[in-house]
């Protein structure tokens, strides 16, 4: 399958991983000294027992015209979608299958505005990556990749088997959802819990469990997330939801989120599309998100660091 990955970070690096020794695969990125590793050195994968494995990967700049493909896949900050897509235009065919598995909420609109919505996939990994440098990332984490149909018919059912079918050859364990909207809830209430808080304690996602202070205000905006996923039409029983996001602090306990690593190399995050979510929709629907309220606050107020100089 002739496939190009939008984004070479850390997650768009391990799929490539998986996809390239497979599939006619191309890694698009708008870094150029990451290019040009990944096209000198490949992409090194080091794993939990700090083994590591070196992929062949072709990687050109974003923008590049490749050619039309087959499947498009969206690794690119939630932030940058629509700007990814608009410069990335000339992949897209009228067959090209776009699918994203990005964090936070939204994308699947931003993608729309560029391809039908039938031919958009949305889905959630339960991988877990940090970039370890240029061309070199840590896989901290392994699961499923969950995916659907953004607009259920019957196209759009057999592009999810056909892109399935891609990723398992691959060695990739794929999960094909009807209701992929409450799977997007479940992957927003984790990145809800843990990423906004690891980036402000600097910490390991195990640390928001095993501390029971973060512990206890992690509960408390996973609640916020549940009253609001409700609202908004998707069930979830709060001990089960609290389950899911002690289940990732403890399998990726050595793992560091996307969120926290933005903040280590000074670089605007992807907080209005998690918990800035929660918040607005929250707002929307009169229910009060105090937690994720504060969390979009201290954050941004991070971000304005950056670009603080001394008067």
């Amino acid at each position: 399958m002739k496939i190009a990955i939008l984004g070479a970070g850390a997650m768009g690096s391990l799929y490539a991983s998986y996809l390239a020794p497979i599939h006619d695969l191309t890694l698009l990125d708008s870094y150029k000294p990451q290019v040009d590793k990944i096209n000198s050195d490949g992409i090194i994968k080091i794993e939990k027992d700090r083994s590591e494995i070196r992929f062949s990967v072709k990687a050109v700049l974003s923008g590049a015209p490749i050619g039309i493909q087959e499947l498009v896949i969206v690794f690119v900050k939630g932030i940058h979608t629509y700007d990814a897509m608009k410069e990335n235009m000339s992949l897209l065919g009228p067959d090209t299958i776009v699918m994203t598995l990005q964090n936070g909420a939204g994308n699947n609109r931003d993608i729309g505005q560029f391809v039908p919505k039938e031919r958009v996939i949305v889905g959630t990994s339960s991988h877990n990556s940090v970039s370890m440098g240029l061309g070199k990332f840590y896989h901290s984490g392994c699961g499923p990749t969950n995916i659907g149909p953004d607009f259920p018919c019957d196209s759009s059912l057999n592009d999810v088997n056909k892109v399935a079918s891609a990723l398992e050859q691959s060695g990739l364990t794929i999960n094909i959802m009807e209701d992929i909207q409450k799977v997007l809830w479940q992957k927003l209430m984790v990145n809800c819990g843990i990423n906004a808080l690891s980036t402000l304690m600097q910490c390991q996602i195990g640390e928001i469990y095993y501390n029971p202070f973060l512990w206890d205000l992690c509960q408390k905006i996973v609640h916020e997330c549940v009253k609001v996923a409700e609202a908004d039409g998707s069930i979830f029983d709060p001990k089960v939801a609290l389950q899911i996001v002690q289940s990732v602090c403890e399998n990726d306990a050595e793992g560091y989120a996307s969120m926290y690593q933005d903040r280590q190399n000074k670089r605007i995050t992807e907080i209005d599309r998690i918990n800035g979510v929660v918040a607005s929709l929250g707002d929307e629907y009169g229910i009060s998100t105090p937690c994720n309220h504060m969390l979009v606050t201290q954050i941004h107020a991070i971000e304005q660091m950056y670009f603080h100089t001394e008067r």
